[in-house]
């Protein structure tokens, strides 16, 4: 209790202990907590991708969920690293270097979003995958919800991130002290992972993509149909996105849900990766819920492509099983699911 009193009260205190180091200790959408690591091993690989190379990493079971992650502008995949190593053990989880950035090579063309979204497109079919659930973060978010746009057969869920739908909701990061030691770290990152290590070249297409992208409208989204399971996220301290941006977005998506992380900024899975883990948890059993019933009303449980997005722990699907052995599985998998749905529930009241 002294100490506490001393250094509220004790002039010495406070001309060691200044304003800005007590709000970085209190507030954690101030701080920019270290870049973490991809889990081990680290044994990312490249795909040919209009005419690019795309690096990408794959983590987890290769049946079942398939969720694909996408940083954000002037990251790379390793900003993911404690989401995928809380979900590798349930799902399979993709990391993949978006064109020109982290350890991707990129092209004479200009980068927008809609070619960043045929790169994704391009590495689904690579890897040979029908449909995924999309985890976005700012560019990331974005790249996502342009899928859910114009490639919504691909995508069974998108949790969005940090995303604006045009220019006006950004903010000016050059504000904000958070942002511009992103952008010092990221392209030290970027210098060290990037085969073809031409920054300046990656800075001038980026902010001349922000200049006029993205520019949607309700229209746009009107596009996204009821199939795609979506959450629309964000932190309550962002400083990259006005919070308009967010809220207009759930409203033009009218099955999507809003969530605003607390005490978090454009950072949040690096400033409070708990919560933005339980979240994104939270999502994917939600998510898988949502797209069973879906496959169920639409009479196509057992098609090829329902495979994605139902998560398995055995080979059930094998063609040397009867159909009808199958509908008994499912069954039987859906009841459990539902009972200890019930259960933690009634454990929660």
């Amino acid at each position: 209790m002294n100490l506490v009193i001393f250094a509220l009260f004790s002039p010495l205190a406070a001309s060691v202990v200044n304003s800005s180091t007590i709000a970085n200790s209190v507030y954690p959408w101030l701080i920019l907590p270290s870049t973490p690591e991809l889990p081990q091993p680290q044994t990312g690989k490249y795909a040919s991708i209009n005419n690019i190379q795309i690096w990408y990493n794959i983590y987890g079971p290769s049946c079942g969920v398939t969720i694909l992650f996408l940083h954000g502008g002037f990251g790379n995949s390793d900003y993911w690293g404690f989401q995928v190593q809380a979900l590798k053990s349930s799902y399979q989880c993709i990391v993949m270097d978006s064109r020109g950035q982290g350890r991707s090579t990129s092209s004479s063309s200009n980068i927008t979003y809609d070619l960043m979204a045929t790169d994704v497109i391009g590495l689904l079919n690579y890897l040979g995958i029908t449909q995924a659930y999309v985890v976005g973060w700012s560019d990331g978010a974005i790249i996502g919800l342009n899928l859910a746009m114009n490639y919504s057969n691909r995508l069974i869920a998108l949790f969005a991130f940090a995303a604006n739908y045009n220019t006006s909701g950004a903010k000016d990061i050059s504000l904000s002290s958070v942002f511009t030691a992103y952008l010092a770290r990221s392209q030290i990152e970027y210098e060290q992972l990037n085969p073809i290590n031409d920054y300046q070249s990656l800075y001038n297409n980026l902010t001349t993509m922000w200049s006029t992208l993205p520019n949607w409208n309700q229209t746009d989204f009107a596009k996204i149909p009821s199939s795609i399971y979506v959450w629309i996220v964000d932190g309550d301290h962002e400083e990259a996105i006005y919070r308009d941006q967010p809220d207009t977005m759930t409203l033009w998506i009218p099955q999507s849900g809003e969530l605003i992380l607390p005490r978090t900024s454009h950072f949040a899975f690096l400033q409070d990766p708990d919560t933005f883990i339980a979240a994104l948890e939270r999502f994917m059993t939600q998510a898988t819920s949502y797209y069973i019933n879906q496959l169920i009303v639409n009479n196509s449980l057992y098609s090829s492509s329902s495979r994605y997005g139902i998560p398995c722990r055995a080979p059930y699907w094998s063609t040397g099983r009867s159909f009808f052995r199958q509908i008994c599985l499912v069954f039987f998998r859906f009841c459990l699911y539902i009972f200890f749905q019930k259960l933690f529930t009634s454990m929660l009241m």
